[in-house]
């Protein structure tokens, strides 16, 4: 599942052990606030994240849950077939969705009802995951509406383990991945009738990190900004070179360097490739022509769990940024559940941080990967 430094054998013991665990009642759901802001008037840190906003006023920029859609009721840990619909207080959000295939790609479409005009999101899923349960899991159709932008979450094409396009383990750090990434964002555009200029964010958790990071290297000119979760160690060593070409600003025999883009980056202290993050965040520093002074590498404490290091001091004009949440493991902050879910665990705290677990690592509610951290990307360009 997320996890790519650990065995199937462990990975099984633990949904096991959680599985038989669950005999509770169902927990999740944040405090309701937020949501997205018209147009015009400056936008409060709910509408709009940005690490300058939460410099100048903590307080005023502390994630908020459940705004737009319910908190998903309780659900065995298996991937789904269909996203969950959003509903709030009972009523239909307003939320559609639609399955479509592009090549060898099936992917859902997310629309809100306001259109989607605003952006287009490209959700990449972990490994063993799929398109509708990260949008389930990640609260996409909760970031659709507040912000009114389309999401498109595909499942990957590429099977690790399986065949015949029945595989159970599907993921995103493949060679092919950065061609069907480019089709996804194309066939999109075209399905839900958006200005071929519109930004485009591509973000991933895990494998799906690594996928977005071979899209910026292979096809870095076809995206406004990158969203890199719990990213761990790149595995491909042609990704790896890109990044590392790039930022020493010299062609290694192979290696394509990627070009500038936003680049938001969000890691658990307790996710085991925490360091190799913050080795990243100093590449894409460079490969962004981020300043080295003192003064321009900024850090704002959001809250006791995060920290954000940010810099948009930039010959390329792209900001880069790292959140670092200390109350996390490889896991995805503000997910509606751990992945599998545990009932007995999953209940947000009122203090701001969660009792949530997962085989991962603790569950993160101090920071919203996905309603903050897409602004956060947005702000930095």
């Amino acid at each position: 599942m997320f996890e790519r430094f650990r065995g199937a054998g462990t990975v099984l013991a633990g949904s096991l052990a959680l599985l038989l665990a669950a005999c509770g009642g169902g927990g999740g759901g944040g405090s309701s606030g937020g949501g997205g802001g018209g147009d015009g008037a400056a936008k409060s840190c709910s509408e709009s994240f940005s690490a300058d906003k939460a410099a100048a006023d903590a307080g005023a920029c502390q994630p908020t849950y459940n705004a737009q859609c319910d908190s998903l009721n309780l659900r065995v840990p298996i991937n789904a077939m269909n996203p969950t619909p959003c509903t709030k207080d009972g009523a239909d959000g307003g939320v559609t969705y639609q399955t479509l295939k592009v090549g060898d790609t099936e992917y859902v479409l997310v629309t809100p009802p306001t259109g989607g005009k605003k952006g287009l999101y490209i959700a990449l899923h972990w490994r063993s995951g799929n398109g509708a349960t990260m949008i389930n899991n990640m609260r996409l159709s909760e970031l659709a509406k507040a912000r009114d932008i389309t999401i498109a979450a595909p499942t990957s094409p590429y099977v690790l383990l399986g065949g015949g396009g029945v595989g159970f383990v599907r993921e995103w750090d493949f060679a092919g991945a950065a061609d069907a990434i480019s089709a996804v964002i194309n066939d999109a555009k075209i399905q839900a009738k958006l200005n071929a200029n519109v930004t485009v964010v591509v973000a991933g958790v895990s494998s799906g990190a690594a996928g977005a990071t071979r899209f910026l290297c292979e096809r870095g000119n076809e995206m406004n900004g990158i969203l890199l979760v719990a990213s761990g160690t790149i595995s491909s060593e042609s990704t790896a070179g890109c990044l590392s070409a790039a930022a020493a600003s010299k062609a290694d025999i192979g290696a394509k360097a990627a070009v500038s883009t936003p680049v938001v980056l969000v890691e658990g202290v307790d996710d085991p490739a925490y360091d190799t993050t913050v080795a990243r965040y100093g590449q894409f520093k460079t490969i962004n022509g981020c300043s080295a002074a003192a003064e321009a590498n900024k850090t704002v404490k959001l809250n006791d769990q995060v920290d954000i290091a940010y810099n948009t001091t930039c010959s390329s004009t792209d900001g880069a940024a790292l959140v670092t949440v200390k109350d996390s493991g490889h896991n995805w902050p503000g997910m509606d559940r751990p992945i599998p879910p545990n009932p007995l665990t999953d209940a947000l705290s009122l203090l701001g941080t969660s009792t949530a677990m997962s085989i991962f690592g603790k569950v993160s509610f101090s920071f919203d990967a996905t309603l903050q951290g897409y602004d956060l990307v947005r702000s930095l360009d």
